[in-house]
C-alpha cells in the first residue's frame, strides 16, 4: 500500500456534504483514510471573484498507482457533480488534488506531483502540516513545515 495526501476543496452547493460524500467514495473505491486535517474555510485562490471554499487534507492508503489514483479522483469528482471547468481555478463542486504521493517526484503531462501549486497555498501546507508534522518535502530535506516560514 502507498501513503498518499489529498487536498479536497469545495466551493458549490452543500460544502460539508460534498466533502463528505468525496471521502466516502474515495473509502468505497478503496482508498483508505488514515487521517484528515480539521476542515477549513480559505479565500479563493488564483481566480478571486468566487464564493470561498471549504478545504480538508486528507492522508490514505492505496494499493493504485499515482496514475490510477488519478483516474479514480476525476471518477469520484465527476460522480459528486464536478463539471469540466471552463475557468482555471474557478468555482467547483469538489476538486480533489493528489499534493504527495509516497516521496516521489512525478512529472507527467497527466500528473505533476508534487503538486505544482502546493507551495503557493499557504493554507493547504498549514493542513497538511495538521496531520504529519514530521513529512518531508519530496526531493529535498526539508519538512513541509519549514515552507510555512518563507
Amino acid at each position: 500500500m502507498a501513503r498518499a495526501f489529498l487536498l479536497l476543496g469545495t466551493n458549490q452547493g452543500d460544502l460539508y456534504r460534498n466533502i463528505e460524500a468525496a471521502m466516502k467514495e474515495l473509502q468505497n473505491s478503496g482508498v483508505a483514510i488514515k487521517k484528515r486535517s480539521r476542515i477549513c474555510k480559505t479565500k479563493p485562490w488564483g481566480k478571486k471573484d468566487q464564493p470561498d471554499f471549504l478545504n480538508v487534507v486528507l492522508e490514505v492508503e492505496t494499493g493504485c498507482e499515482p496514475l490510477e489514483l488519478l483516474s479514480v479522483i476525476k471518477s469520484i469528482e465527476m460522480a459528486i457533480g464536478r463539471k469540466p471547468d471552463p475557468v482555471r481555478w474557478g468555482p467547483r463542486v469538489i476538486d480533489i488534488d493528489i499534493l504527495f504521493f509516497e516521496d516521489r517526484v512525478i512529472e507527467t503531462k497527466e500528473l505533476t506531483v508534487p503538486h505544482g501549486e502546493f507551495l503557493n497555498r499557504p493554507f493547504a501546507i498549514r493542513l497538511l502540516t495538521e496531520i504529519a508534522p514530521a513529512l518531508r518535502y519530496p526531493g529535498t530535506r526539508r519538512y513541509v513545515s519549514e515552507y510555512l516560514e518563507l
